[in-house]
Formats: C-alpha cells, structure tokens, sequence
C-alpha cells in the first residue's frame, strides 16, 4: 500500500513538470507573436531628396536616311568694275563748256560753286578715276568759272591725255576765304593749331558727294592745286593722309611735323626760288621733313625763273599727267 501510494505521488509529479513545461512553451511563442505583431514606433531618418531622372524613350527609326551634304557656302566681295577705255579721244574738247556748272549744299552751311566734268562715254560699267582741284586765290567768287582759268587748258590739249577719261571737281572758294586758314607769306603752318576751314570741309564733303553719286575707283582718287589751292592740297593731303593715291601741290605749304603721315604717297611738288608771294623754303622743309621720315615717293622740283607762276610749266612737265594716273592704292 505504502509502495502504492508513492507511485501516485511520483506520476502527480511528473504530470505538474509535465503541464509547466507546455505553459512556458506557450507562453514563449505568446510573447514571440505579440512582439512580431505589435507594431514598433521608431523615429524616421532624416532624407535627402532623391534625385529625379527623366528618362526620355529614343525612338529608332528603321527607315535608312540618306544624307546629302550642304554645299558649302561662300561670301565673294563683288567684281570691280574695270577702269574706264584710257584710248585717245577722236577731238578735242573745250574744257569751259564740258564742265558741268552745280552747287553743293554743304552741311556748314556753305553753298559751294563746283564745276564738274564727266566723260562723254561715261558708263555705270566702268570706275573712273577722281581728281579733285583746288585754285588759287585770283579765282575766289561766285562765278563758277574763274576757276577754271588755269592749268585746265593743259589737261585737255592733247587727245591722249590721261584727263579725258577722269571725273575732275572743281569747288571755288568765296570770296574773303582760304582754303586753308593761315598767311600764306608764313608759308609752313601747325595743323593741330589751324582748324580746317570752312569751304575745305565743304569740299571734302563734295568729293564724297561725287564719289556717292558717280561710279568712282576710291583707290583712284587725286588731288592737285596751285598757290593757295597748294595749301589746299597739303592740308587735306594731311588731314586724310590714306584717302589719296597721289597728289600734285604747286607753290604751297604744309607742317612738316605731319610729314610721317605722307611717306607712303606719292607726291610731286614744285616751286620757285623768286616767288615773291609764298616762300619755296616752306616746300623745301616739307620734302627735306618727308624724306627724313623714311618717304621716297615725293620728287620735288624747284626752279628759278618763274616767280609765283611755277603751275604753267609745271603741269607741262613730260609724263606728269600719266604718272598721276598710274598712281593707285590697292597697288
């Protein structure tokens, strides 16, 4: 009995372990569900913004495309026209009637007198040449013929002469005005010191008027002129030293502190040792100045039996006329 008894006790016991066993078993897989279930509060990260990228869907096309290159493009200068026919003339002209009488309205308000002479052939299909003539003081007025009265008569004697096939201006200058503002017995002036006078800025704006309203060669542009039409002659030479191709002053003066700006055009000047009206020594130190400065296109030729009238025999000088007109600036 008593053995008896002590089995049951044994069997309870082990049951009790048994049932504590399983409970710890559930509980366990209890707490491991609630724990994956329960939702964890967690405090977010901060982010940075993603960056966005577009993806854009390249469409192939299967149709073979035939390239054809673009033919290349090429901006030409236009043809020059070609100089005039310098042929001789089958008659003579009289110059007095061949020049066209007109006045120029210049913006300063000077209404300048210009002769202007236009070949008889003259064509738009050609560029001529330009001279431009400055007179001497005895031709000033209104007339707009004086100044006509010199040198004009040699330009035009010979049926070959180079002058037949240019356009000539010829402006006079009023009366009581210079073409340049200085005294010619001082014969060389300051051209920073002296402003370029009133009829030389209408004359300047004249040439452009030709040169805008005919068909002109600008690299063929001339310009000669005597006594005070010398002093012309130098002062725009200076003021515009790379406008001209060539330039023919007769008994002038100019500023020899300017002679740098003339070494490369080709000039001829002429003068007497007996001119009592404006001194040779002002044309002898602007050559003397030119060549010093490194010029070698200027020939000077000085006489001394002419007085102030050096311009007749001057302009008769054998092959001057053709040697002005070969004198171009895109040589």
């Amino acid at each position: 009995m008593k053995k008896l008894s002590i089995i049951v006790v044994l069997v309870a016991l082990f049951c009790v372990i048994l049932t504590a066993v399983s409970c710890g078993e559930s509980a366990t897989t209890t707490a491991e569900t609630t724990a994956a279930t329960t939702p964890v509060a967690t405090t977010p990260a901060a982010t940075t913004p993603a960056k966005v990228t577009t993806t854009v869907p390249v469409v192939t096309s299967t149709v073979p495309v035939t390239t054809t290159p673009a033919p290349a493009t090429t901006t030409s200068a236009p043809a020059k026209k070609p100089d005039p026919n310098m042929a001789s003339v089958s008659k003579l002209i009289n110059y007095k009637t061949a020049f066209q009488k007109e006045t120029f309205a210049a913006s300063n308000g000077l209404n300048l007198p210009y002769r202007i002479y236009v070949p008889e052939d003259y064509s738009e299909d050609y560029a001529y040449p330009v001279v431009l003539f400055f007179h001497g003081a005895g031709e000033r007025g209104t007339d707009n013929e004086k100044q006509l009265n010199n040198v004009f008569p040699y330009f035009f004697n010979k049926k070959t002469s180079p002058f037949y096939h240019a356009i000539i201006i010829a402006p006079q200058c009023p009366e009581n005005m210079q073409w340049v503002d200085t005294p010619w017995a001082n014969g060389n002036y300051s051209v920073d010191k002296v402003p370029m006078s009133k009829p030389m800025t209408a004359a300047v704006e004249l040439l452009d008027h030709v040169i805008a309203n005919y068909s002109i060669n600008t690299d063929r542009q001339y310009v000669t002129g005597l006594s005070m039409g010398g002093f012309g002659t130098w002062d725009i030479l200076m003021r515009y030293p790379d406008r001209f191709a060539a330039a023919i002053p007769y008994c002038g003066g100019a500023d020899p502190s300017k002679a740098a700006s003339l070494v490369n055009v080709p000039i001829q000047t002429f003068h007497d040792t007996t001119d009592p009206t404006v001194p040779c020594a002002g044309t002898r130190a602007m050559v003397e100045a030119i060549k010093a400065a490194g010029g070698t296109l200027i020939e000077y030729t000085e006489t001394s039996r002419h007085g102030h009238n050096v311009w007749n025999p001057g302009v008769q000088t054998p092959g001057l006329a053709t040697w002005l007109f070969s004198q171009r600036k895109d040589k």
